[in-house]
């Protein structure tokens, strides 16, 4: 009777094993796993989508960007000024942008994941080359959101104080721990008292760098 019992229980054991092992299996299978930079946000190199504008949409639309108000794509070489050697010079290509007579700007939002090597911060670097005309303007700026409410900002606004000559602009933000998504805006204005907008933006670099 006890040989009997005990095989009754060896059996009992063996039935609930195999049915608790494939369920944790399955749940290892779905558990999320942990992850570095290296294995989500690479660092140092550009995580923009058409960084140069070298690919033009129908409509006014450049993809990878969300296009706002006055600025267009336009060819080296189609006006006088920037010609084709500032594109071989800055590596702009064939294409860059520009604006009309009002300001207008582009964004593009990138997903994030990663928190450095716990010594130091990571930080989001934007930079682009511009030129124009003296006195106008070039805003680039980045915003780093994650859960409702959360959210940090940096902007860098540059004035030309020189005609028809390519600088650099450039912002850069520490990434907090919360961080999930980084928008990165580059916005063209014209002059004040200006009617017409004569600023072009072109090689933009949105970077994760280790601080």
């Amino acid at each position: 009777m006890t040989y009997y019992r005990k095989a009754l229980q060896a059996l009992v054991v063996a039935i609930v094993l195999s049915l608790a092992v494939p369920a944790a299996i399955q749940a290892a299978d779905y558990a999320p796993q942990a992850t570095n930079v290296a294995d989500t946000t690479p660092l140092n190199q550009n995580l923009l989508q058409n960084p140069s504008f070298e690919q033009a949409g129908a409509g006014g639309l450049i993809p990878g960007w969300a296009v706002s108000g006055d600025v267009h794509i336009q060819a080296f070489g189609a006006q006088k000024w920037p010609s084709p050697s500032y594109a071989k010079k800055w590596s702009g290509g064939q294409l860059y942008l520009m604006c009309r007579k009002t300001s207008g700007s582009v964004s593009q939002t990138v997903n994030f994941s990663g928190t450095g090597n716990g010594t130091s911060p990571l930080l989001a670097r934007l930079a682009a080359n511009y030129g124009g005309v003296v006195g106008a303007q070039i805003r680039v700026s980045i915003l780093i959101t994650g859960g409702p409410g959360l959210g940090s900002y940096k902007e860098k606004l540059k004035t030309l104080t020189i005609t028809h000559h390519y600088l650099k602009d450039v912002a850069t933000l520490a990434i907090p721990q919360w961080a999930t998504q980084i928008t990165a805006t580059v916005e063209l204005l014209p002059a004040v008292g200006d009617n017409r907008c004569r600023m072009v933006a072109d090689s933009v670099d949105l970077w994760v760098l280790q601080s």
